[in-house]
């Protein structure tokens, strides 16, 4: 007896494409502060003292952390199982971004990164809301597991590659699992999304250092 994916998806793509408008409704106005603290990151990561910069990784934990507890094991888990374990797996990268955070943060950041992570909110956050036709269904870095694992790829370009490359294992891992499934569903809006994810996961492990990561030098903390 032969499987195919579809076999293993309990639910339509509508049902799928519902939960994020439920995980936007979750919060209320507390919606707007996942806004705020995504606006914030730039701004961080251009502070001139170091121990604001530090922050940086916080936020990225704080939002793998909500993304789990909320959209996978609230809304997702109940109709894909597989999600309730992979939910633990996105605590773990909370866990070792956090940790990230007790390192030199870093100095100088290429306006690319910038860019890129702008790009990141314009453009892919978009793809749900392409796919439904209602704005409630945009997919927010922190709310949602394949904008988190994005936006993270890209902010994690900023770090020297030995600090980097394990903190992308994981995303790898979920946009691997999103494509089948985003496939399987036949979405191919939202597709966009962890499929990006993937080239960018190849990007941020081959991104060259600055002189100044490679050297290992660091600047004071204040």
């Amino acid at each position: 007896m032969e499987y195919a994916l579809s076999d293993f998806l309990m639910f339509t793509p509508e049902v799928y494409l519902r939960l994020f408008e439920r995980a936007n409704a979750w919060p209320g106005r507390g919606l707007w502060m996942v806004v705020a603290l995504l606006a914030a990151v730039p701004v961080l990561l251009f502070q001139p003292l170091s121990g604001l910069r530090r922050l940086v990784p916080i936020v990225m934990a704080a939002g793998w952390g909500l993304t789990a507890a909320v959209f996978m094991l609230q809304f997702y888990a109940p109709i894909n199982w597989p999600i309730g374990p992979l939910a633990w797996v996105f605590a773990l990268e909370a866990l070792l971004l956090a940790l990230l955070a007790l390192r030199p943060p870093p100095g100088g950041i290429r306006p690319v990164v910038l860019i890129c992570w702008v790009a990141v909110l314009l453009a892919l956050s978009w793809m749900t809301v392409y796919e439904t036709g209602t704005w409630w269904a945009i997919a927010l870095p922190g709310m949602t597991p394949d904008m988190t694992a994005v936006s993270t790829a890209v902010l994690l370009l900023a770090w020297p590659r030995r600090a980097r490359w394990a903190l992308l294992i994981i995303p790898l891992v979920w946009f691997i699992f999103s494509v089948l499934v985003h496939w399987t569903l036949k979405l191919w809006w939202p597709m966009v999304v962890p499929a990006g994810g993937l080239a960018m996961v190849l990007i941020a492990w081959a991104w060259p250092d600055r002189p100044s990561q490679e050297s290992g030098v660091s600047e004071r903390v204040y």
